[in-house]
């Protein structure tokens, strides 16, 4: 049999690209005197408080900060009643108090927690103390982090902190919205600012009742997180260079699967506390038509400043899994009402795919088999 003349030129082609990059990585993670942090989080600090929109922490007082854990309290009251307590052990503390906070300290809020979530990452330093893999991460994910706190603090309208990868809660706030943000929103459309904040608290609080009426989704989530960001680096040795070879070719196809996942419960989460949300709010709010109105047009009237900032955060993806994941909760729903949807929440196993995400009827022929 001819052989193909081409092979032999492949085959030195393949080993000139894998001796070069062989060379590469070996330089990359080769250790160097200079010790060096993959993320500066002063500088992420300084660049996203810089870019956040307000020049001084803003002070609330006391009759606000009560009036916020009134709210809190009583939606919470009515949230546990329409939805119950989950698989939480009995006496579980499901609603943490709901605060006001600034835009300022909405940056330190999120950095306390990007730092708990990356602090797996450590390893890596260890393992490559001071090597050009490590510089190039710190000034790269430190621009990145401080450009995207700062500009999300002008837009982000509340929060609930699972504590992922943490001990705890971040200190003893974990249930937050942005009231400059909130009241911004309510003097540009005009609307009911109470009834505004009572509607966003519901979406919040929902989110606080996913995590804390189902502990194993803390640690589901968790495990994901971490195949995300370290796949097999994180499995305490120094990489040769063929182990980092191996681990960002091979370690790759599991790292998106992981991503996969994830994507699929962010959708669930978010898709479920728009539907409580609505549900509720439609139901107790007198002005909740002009709220979703607003809402929509806020979607629909982003700048292309803002547009284009989504798209390169990944932020549109985010965006996109409220509408997936409400569209999802709705059919299932109607297709065997609220206890086949509360299946969701079983455990691991009853989660759907993001295949079922975009085709709630997969999910609810798979469950039915399975029952």
């Amino acid at each position: 049999m001819r052989r193909s003349p081409r092979r032999p030129g492949r085959a030195v082609a393949w080993g000139v690209v894998i001796g070069v990059g062989a060379v590469v990585l070996r330089e990359l993670v080769r250790p160097r005197d200079q010790q060096a942090q993959l993320i500066d989080w002063a500088r992420v600090e300084e660049g996203a408080l810089r870019r956040c929109g307000e020049d001084r922490d803003r002070e609330f007082s006391p009759a606000q900060v009560q009036a916020y854990r009134a709210l809190g309290a009583e939606l919470a009251a009515t949230l546990e009643q329409a939805l119950g307590t989950g698989t939480a052990a009995s006496g579980s503390q499901l609603y943490p108090s709901l605060q006001p906070v600034g835009r300022r300290e909405w940056v330190r809020f999120n950095i306390r927690i990007f730092r708990q979530m990356f602090q797996p990452l450590e390893n890596l330093e260890r393992l490559l103390p001071g090597s050009l893999l490590v510089g190039f991460g710190q000034r790269t994910l430190t621009r990145y982090l401080g450009l995207m706190l700062g500009l999300l603090a002008r837009r982000v309208l509340g929060q609930y902190d699972p504590a992922l990868l943490g001990r705890e809660p971040v200190e003893t706030t974990s249930l937050i919205l942005v009231e400059p943000n909130v009241q911004a929103w309510a003097d540009k459309d005009k609307l009911p600012v109470e009834e505004l904040r009572r509607w966003l608290a519901m979406h919040e609080l929902t989110h606080a009742w996913e995590f804390r009426a189902h502990p194993w989704l803390q640690s589901y989530l968790e495990g994901l997180l971490r195949e995300i960001l370290l796949g097999r680096l994180g499995e305490g040795h120094r990489p040769t260079t063929w182990e980092l070879v191996r681990t960002m070719t091979v370690g790759v196809s599991q790292q998106w699967k992981a991503i996969s996942k994830i994507q699929a419960v962010m959708s669930l989460l978010e898709g479920y506390s728009n539907l409580v949300m609505n549900d509720v709010g439609s139901r107790q709010l007198p002005n909740f038509a002009m709220l979703e109105a607003a809402y929509q047009r806020r979607l629909r009237e982003r700048t292309p400043l803002e547009k284009a900032f989504l798209r390169l955060t990944g932020l549109e993806m985010k965006m996109r899994q409220y509408v997936l994941g409400e569209r999802f909760c709705r059919q299932v729903r109607d297709s065997g009402g609220d206890e086949l949807l509360q299946r969701v929440w079983r455990g691991p196993e009853s989660l759907p795919t993001m295949a079922e995400i975009q085709r709630p009827s997969m999910w609810v022929e798979r469950l039915r088999a399975a029952a």
